[in-house]
C-alpha cells in the first residue's frame, strides 16, 4: 500500500481534512487538480483496493478525516464499512463517452468494464465510432478482475474502465483509457469539501448542544406544542428540585393561564422564584417552547473555601495551637478581632483561618494593607465611588473594599499606620456598619467580619495620642496575641523543612531537602529571628539560590557565613582578605540570583553586567569559597 501526502498552507483554524482512497491511475489524475484546493482543506492520498476496513483504518486514525473521497468498488465498500461520509467520484456519460472515443483511436474492439451499472455511451459510441464495444458489468474488485480476464482473451482490444481496470490492462500491456475525468475529479472534490464543511457545522452543533444539556449551568425546559413532551437538562434536573411528576412542579410555567405565552417573565417553582425566556423553535411544522431560568436570588456556596498553599498555617508548637483555640472561639461571633504580633509572624495566616472558621466562610476574604494607602485616597479605596466623584475617577464607578467583603472578611493589616483623619472615618463605619460611596447620597448596610492587625501596641499608642480611643475599644472586642518565632522554637524547623521543600521544587534544585536542613539545624536554633518567618524565608532562598549555582551541598557549612551573615551574629562575614567592596558584591549577586530563581541571563540583565561576567564572578566566588 503506498502514501502520497499532499501538504497544504496552514491556516490559523484546523483546516478540512480529506482522505482520498484509490487505484494508482485515479490518485494521480486527483493529484493533478488538488494544488486548487489547497487553501480549502488539507488532503491525503492512499494508493489502494481496500479489502477490508483495518487496511484503512490506519489512515483514518492517524489522518482524523472529515470525510473520505474514493471511486466504484471502493467507494460502494467504505460507505457501508465506515461511520464517517464516502463521497464516490463522479461519472458522467459524456466522460464514458469521451474514454471510448480515444480507445477507439487505437483499437476497434473496446471492452468497457463498468461499475454496477451499464452505461448507456456504450451503445451510441459503438454506433456513431464505427467501433466494437463489449461492457462488462462487476460490483466487487474481484469480479471486476474476472471480467478483465475474459476481456484480454480477445486480441488487439483496448480497456475501458475505472483504475482497477486501467492498472490489471497496463500489467497485460494492453492500452487503457481512465473513464473519470479532471471536469469530474474537481465535481467530486468540491462535494467532498461541502461535505466536510457540513460535518464540522454538524461537529460543533453537537458540541453545543451537549454542553446545553450537560455542562450550562443555566437550567433549560423544552416542551412541544401539546406539552406531550417534556425535555430538561441537566442544571433543570439539579437546580429545580422537581419531583417524578415534573409536569405538575411546571404546570403554572408551561400551561400559562389564558393561554399566552410571554417571552420573558417571572414564575414560581417549588416556592422559588425565577426569571424565565423564552424562544419558540419550529421544526417540520410542529413549535416547541423552549424555557431558561435565572434565579432571581443567587443562592450562597455552601461549600467549604479552597485554602492556597502560600496561606496554610504551618506549625507544630503548642503556642499556636493555643493561638487556634481562640481563633475557633472567637471566628463564630460577628464582632471585631485584633490581632498583635512582630512583624513577619503570620498576622495575616492567622487572620485567614479566623474566616475560615467562621460563618463567613462564604464570603470573600479581602486585604488591606493600611500603611500602603495614601491618606486622600483611603475613603475611595474602603467605600468605594459613584460614576463621576471626582476628576479621574473610574466610569461607571467601583465598588470599595467594604462592598467586595460583604458577607465575608475584612482584614486590614497594619492598622496602626492610619491616620488620625482614616481613623474617624473607620471608626463611624465600626459604629454604624454601614457606609456611603464617594459621590453617593444613600447608605450601603453591609454584613462582614472585620480582622485588624497591628505589630504595634495600640494601647501605648492610644496614651501618646496617636490612635483614637474609642476606635482602639471598638476595635478591640477580642484579641489575639500571636508569639514571635523565637517563643516556639519547635516550630523553626517544622516551618523551615516546609519552605525548604518548595523552593528546591520551584528552583529544581537536585539536592534534597533532607541533605540541606541538617547543615542548617545548629545556626537556626541558636538565631533569635527578630524577622520571624519572614526572615526564615529569605535566608533558606538564599540558601537554595546559592545550591543552585554551585551544585555541591559540601559548600554549604563554609559558605554560610557569606550566604546568611546574620545567623553568625554578624553582618560581614568575608575573611580578612576580602574587602567590603568584594562582599558587597557577592551578597548583590546571591541576592540577584535568588530574586530571579537562579536563571543566571536574568540576573546579570537585573546586576547591569553582562552574562559573562556573572559567569567569571561566579566562579570565583566558587573558587574563594572552597
Amino acid at each position: 500500500m503506498k502514501n502520497n501526502d499532499v501538504n497544504t498552507v496552514k491556516l490559523e483554524q484546523p483546516q478540512l481534512r480529506i482522505l482520498i482512497v484509490g487505484y494508482n491511475e485515479f490518485s494521480q489524475l486527483v493529484a493533478s487538480i488538488l494544488p486548487e484546493y489547497f487553501a480549502q482543506a488539507q488532503f491525503k492520498i492512499v494508493d489502494s483496493i481496500v479489502g477490508n476496513t483495518q487496511e484503512i483504518q490506519q489512515h483514518i486514525s492517524e489522518f482524523s478525516p472529515d470525510v473520505v473521497v474514493s471511486a466504484g468498488s471502493n467507494a460502494r465498500y467504505l460507505q457501508s464499512a465506515l461511520s464517517i461520509p464516502v463521497v464516490a467520484m463522479r461519472t458522467t456519460e459524456w466522460d464514458i463517452f469521451a474514454a471510448l472515443e480515444k480507445a477507439s483511436r487505437v483499437s476497434r474492439h473496446i471492452h468497457l468494464i463498468s461499475f454496477a451499472s451499464a452505461s448507456c455511451a456504450a451503445a451510441f459510441a459503438g454506433a456513431h465510432l464505427g467501433v466494437s464495444v463489449t461492457e462488462h458489468i462487476y460490483l466487487t474488485p474481484d469480479q471486476a478482475r474476472e471480467q478483465f480476464h475474459i476481456a484480454s482473451q480477445s486480441a488487439d482490444v483496448a480497456v475501458v474502465g475505472a483504475s482497477l481496470a486501467c492498472g490489471l490492462a497496463n500489467s497485460k500491456g494492453l492500452p487503457s483509457f481512465l473513464i473519470y475525468s479532471e471536469r469530474s475529479c474537481r465535481a467530486t472534490i468540491k462535494e467532498a469539501i461541502y461535505q466536510a464543511q457540513q460535518v464540522r457545522l454538524r461537529a460543533k452543533e453537537s458540541a453545543l448542544v451537549s454542553w446545553l444539556r450537560t455542562k450550562s449551568q443555566t437550567p433549560i425546559i423544552m416542551v412541544d406544542e401539546s406539552d406531550d413532551a417534556l425535555t430538561l437538562n441537566n442544571a433543570a434536573k439539579e437546580h429545580l428540585n422537581l419531583s417524578a411528576q415534573a409536569e405538575v412542579d411546571l404546570d403554572a410555567l408551561i400551561h400559562p393561564s389564558g393561554g399566552k405565552r410571554e417571552s420573558d417573565g417571572e414564575c414560581e417553582i417549588n416556592g422559588e422564584e425565577w426569571w424565565y425566556h423564552l424562544d419558540t423553535l419550529t421544526d417540520d411544522n410542529a413549535s416547541k417552547f423552549v424555557y431558561q431560568l435565572y434565579r432571581k436570588k443567587l443562592r450562597k456556596s455552601t461549600s467549604a473555601p479552597t485554602v492556597s498553599p502560600r496561606h496554610k498555617l504551618v506549625f507544630k508548637s503548642k503556642e499556636i495551637d493555643a493561638v487556634l483555640q481562640q481563633v475557633t472561639a472567637f471566628s463564630a461571633s460577628p464582632s471585631n478581632v485584633l490581632l498583635f504580633g512582630e512583624s513577619g509572624t503570620g498576622k495575616e495566616l492567622v487572620a485567614r483561618q479566623i474566616y475560615q472558621r467562621g460563618p463567613y466562610a462564604k464570603g470573600k476574604f479581602v486585604a488591606l494593607n493600611c500603611s500602603a494607602i495614601p491618606s486622600e485616597l483611603f475613603e475611595g479605596e474602603l467605600f468605594g465611588h459613584q460614576d463621576g466623584a471626582y476628576t479621574g475617577s473610574k466610569r461607571g464607578g467601583r465598588k470599595g473594599l467594604i462592598e467586595e467583603a460583604e458577607n465575608g472578611a475584612l482584614f486590614l493589616d497594619e492598622i496602626s499606620e492610619l491616620a488620625l483623619d482614616q481613623q474617624a472615618k473607620l471608626l463611624r463605619f465600626l459604629q454604624e456598619r454601614s457606609y456611603r460611596p464617594l459621590g453617593g447620597n444613600q447608605e450601603k448596610n453591609v454584613d462582614l467580619k472585620l480582622i485588624a492587625a497591628s505589630n504595634r501596641s495600640l494601647s501605648d499608642m492610644v496614651i501618646s495620642g496617636e490612635f483614637r480611643e474609642d476606635l482602639y475599644y471598638r476595635l478591640n472586642v477580642f484579641n489575639i496575641a500571636i508569639p514571635p518565632l523565637r517563643a516556639r522554637p519547635d516550630d523553626i524547623l517544622h516551618i523551615a523543612k516546609y519552605k525548604l521543600t518548595e523552593l528546591v521544587s520551584r528552583y529544581q534544585l537536585n539536592i534534597p531537602c533532607e541533605a540541606i536542613l541538617p547543615r542548617l539545624e545548629h545556626a537556626f536554633l541558636a538565631h533569635e529571628w527578630p524577622g520571624n518567618i519572614r526572615e526564615l524565608e529569605n535566608v533558606l532562598e538564599r540558601v537554595v539560590a546559592y545550591l543552585h549555582t554551585v551544585s555541591d551541598i559540601e559548600r554549604l557549612t563554609p559558605a554560610l557565613p557569606q550566604i546568611a551573615p546574620e545567623l553568625c551574629g554578624y553582618k560581614h562575614a568575608a575573611p580578612a582578605h576580602k574587602g567590603i567592596i568584594k562582599t558587597k558584591e557577592e551578597e548583590l549577586i546571591l541576592a540577584a540570583l535568588a530574586r530571579w530563581q537562579g536563571d543566571k541571563r536574568k540576573a546579570a540583565q537585573d546586576l547591569g553586567i553582562s552574562p559573562t561576567t556573572l559567569w567569571r564572578r561566579l566562579k570565583t566566588m566558587n573558587h574563594n569559597n572552597n
